[in-house]
C-alpha cells in the first residue's frame, strides 16, 4: 500500500500495489514520474531527480507525506512514513517509531530508479557518477553515509583552514588534525568503492551482455585521484599527495585529492564510452548499470530492491526492450512507466496496468 499527500501533482492518493509487475500508463506531465519518485523517496528519504524537498511539495500547500508498507530485507513487515515540513524540516518514522538519523531508514525498503536520465551517468559530470556509488553503497551499509557526512565535513573545514592562510608563509597549523583525519576517513570511503565497484562491473558486464545480446563488452574502473598499485598502501600515497600538492591548494583553497575527486571509468570494447560510444551504446551501458545496482543491494540486503523503471522503453528497440523484459522476472517488485502501451511492444500482459491522469491514478478495470 502506498499513500501520498500534497506531493508533486497529488493532492491525496491511496494505491494498493501488491502486484509483483505494475505497469502505470498515461500521458506526459500526467504524473506518472512524480509517482515513482514518490516510491524512492520513501525509500531513501531523498529525490530520485536531486529536486530540494521543498519543491516536492504541491502548489499552495506547506508539506507533504508519503506512507507505505512493504517487507523488509530480514523479511519482516515494515511501515514506513516520510513527512517533510515547509518550516518544520523532515520526520521519519518506522513501524510508527521515530527516527533521528535519516541513515536508520537505509535497508528498511531498498529502490533502483531507471530512467532515459541516466545517460548522464555515462555523459555527465564525476559528480555523478560518485553519487551513484554512494546511494548503492549506503542503501546496504548505512555506517557508509556517516562516514561520508564525515568524510565532507573535514574537507569543509580543512577547505575554510587553507583558505584562511591562502597568503601565508607558512601552513595552517591545524592542517595536521585535517590531513590525517582526511586520509584515515578518505581510505575507508576508497576501499568500500573500489570493493563495490567490483561487484557492480561483473554484474553490470553480465547484464549488458545479455540486454545487447552479447555484441558488446562493458567495463567499470575506479580512477582515484591520485596513484597507487597497492591498496594497502593507499594511505601513503594519500599523505604524500597531499604533501606534494600543498601550494597548489593553499593557493586555490582548496583541496584537490581525494574520493571528492575520484571517478568511474567506462569502457565499451576497450574504448572509453563517453567519447566513443553511440546513444544507443550509452543508454544501454547506462541501463545495464543500475540493474547492476539493484543486483549489488539484493545480494547486500538478501532482499530484492523496489525496482522503478521510468519510460525508458520508448528508447529501446525491439530487440533490447526484448532482452530486458526477460530480465525482469529475476528481479523484485516492479514498476514500470510508459506513455502507451505500444513502447513495450507484445508484453504488456504481463503486467497490472493503472491510467495515470492529473494526480490521479486508476487500476485497470475499475
Amino acid at each position: 500500500m502506498l499513500s501520498v499527500t500534497n506531493f508533486r501533482n497529488y493532492t491525496s492518493l491511496s494505491l494498493d500495489c501488491d502486484t509483483q509487475a505494475n505497469l502505470f500508463l498515461g500521458a506526459n506531465g500526467q504524473g506518472k514520474t512524480n509517482l515513482l519518485e514518490a516510491i524512492y523517496y520513501l525509500c531513501v528519504a531523498r529525490s530520485c531527480r536531486e529536486a530540494l524537498d521543498k519543491e516536492l511539495i504541491l502548489l499552495g500547500e506547506d508539506f507533504f507525506l508519503i506512507e507505505g508498507n512493504g517487507v523488509s530485507a530480514v523479511d519482516l513487515p515494515v511501515e514506513l512514513e516520510i513527512r517533510y515540513a515547509r518550516y518544520a524540516g523532515k520526520n521519519v518514522r518506522i513501524n510508527q517509531q521515530p527516527q533521528r538519523n535519516l541513515s536508520d531508514l537505509y535497508g528498511s525498503l531498498a529502490a533502483v530508479v531507471v530512467s532515459p536520465e541516466d545517460r548522464q551517468l555515462i555523459q555527465g559530470s564525476p559528480s555523478g557518477r560518485r553519487r551513484f556509488l554512494d546511494i548503492a553503497i549506503s542503501q546496504t551499509n548505512p555506517a557508509y553515509l556517516a562516514l561520508l557526512q564525515d568524510y565532507r565535513r573535514v574537507v569543509r573545514q580543512r577547505n575554510e583552514s587553507l583558505r584562511a592562510y591562502q597568503h601565508g608563509a607558512e601552513a595552517p597549523p591545524d592542517l595536521v588534525v585535517w590531513n590525517e583525519q582526511l586520509v584515515r576517513f578518505g581510505s575507508r570511503i576508497m576501499r568500500k568503492r573500489i570493493e563495490a565497484v567490483a561487484q557492480l562491473n561483473e554484474a553490470a558486464k553480465a547484464l549488458h551482455r545479455t540486454i545487447s545480446n552479447a555484441h558488446e563488452e562493458l567495463d567499470i574502473t575506479y580512477i582515484p585521484s591520485f596513484p597507487f598499485e597497492n591498496p594497502d598502501e593507499m594511505e601513503k600515497h594519500f599523505e604524500t599527495t597531499l604533501q606534494q600538492s600543498f601550494r597548489e591548494e593553499r593557493a586555490r583553497g582548496i583541496t584537490v585529492a581525494g574520493p571528492h575527486r575520484d571517478d568511474l571509468g567506462l569502457d565499451m570494447d576497450g574504448v572509453p564510452l563517453q567519447t566513443y560510444g553511440s546513444q544507443g551504446q550509452q543508454k544501454t551501458a547506462a541501463t545495464a548499470m543500475k540493474l547492476a545496482e539493484a543486483r549489488f543491494l539484493w545480494q547486500h540486503l538478501n532482499s530484492p530492491p523496489l525496482l522503478l523503471l521510468d519510460d525508458i522503453f520508448a528508447e529501446l528497440d525491439t530487440t533490447r526492450t526484448a532482452q530486458l523484459i526477460e530480465l525482469l522476472p529475476s528481479y523484485g517488485q516492479i514498476f514500470i512507466t510508459a506513455a502507451k502501451e505500444s513502447d513495450l511492444g507484445s508484453y504488456t500482459d504481463r503486467f497490472r496496468r493503472f491510467y495515470v491522469r492529473a494526480g490521479t491514478v486508476i487500476p485497470e478495470n475499475e
